[in-house]
């Protein structure tokens, strides 16, 4: 950055660079703001939009917070923080921060649409962990109780006992 920008300047080429897609320059003009006022909200904000951008959801986080550190009256400073806290799959955080942009006036469609997000997201996660739970094995000691029946002639039971673990566990080999 130029010694000669004022801080505002700098937030507008590092704005402008933003939405020419110049990622590394902008991400050059919010940290010498940054540098120079480590408050600053609109940089702060900005980094963490930069972030997420690429992905990186967790370290946005501290920037969305620091950005509602210096002005939590910013609607677009709380949707970035909750959908970041989404992304990042922190629904606990992510509905506390719901809860807090209430609290400080943030109304609107987006907040409904950021809830609808985390509720999706919880009852994915919840289809997740009730899949991985039928995705295990069957243990050697299952396995072997079948092979003793089968063995020992007990056919039928052997395969009764198969076929519920089959069920039991569907993707077990």
């Amino acid at each position: 950055m130029s010694a000669d920008l004022t801080l505002e300047q700098a937030l507008q080429k590092g704005i402008e660079a933003h939405k020419a897609g110049k990622a590394q320059e902008a991400d050059q003009y919010y940290t010498a703001i940054l540098q120079a006022q480590p408050t600053h909200p609109d940089a702060n904000h900005n980094m963490g939009v930069l972030a997420v951008s690429v992905g990186k959801a967790d370290q946005a986080l501290p920037f969305f917070k620091k950005a509602l550190e210096a002005n939590s009256t910013v609607e677009q400073f709380w949707i970035s923080y909750i959908d970041a806290l989404i992304k990042a799959q922190k629904p606990d955080e992510a509905r506390a921060a719901l809860a807090q942009a209430k609290d400080a006036g943030v109304k609107g469609e987006v907040l409904s649409q950021l809830t609808l997000r985390l509720d999706s997201q919880k009852k994915t996660n919840e289809k997740a962990t009730k899949h991985r739970s039928k995705a295990q094995e069957i243990n050697d000691k299952q396995y072997n109780e079948i092979l003793n029946k089968y063995s020992g002639g007990q056919k039928e039971q052997a395969f009764a006992d198969a076929l519920h673990l089959t069920e039991k566990y569907p993707r077990s080999v």
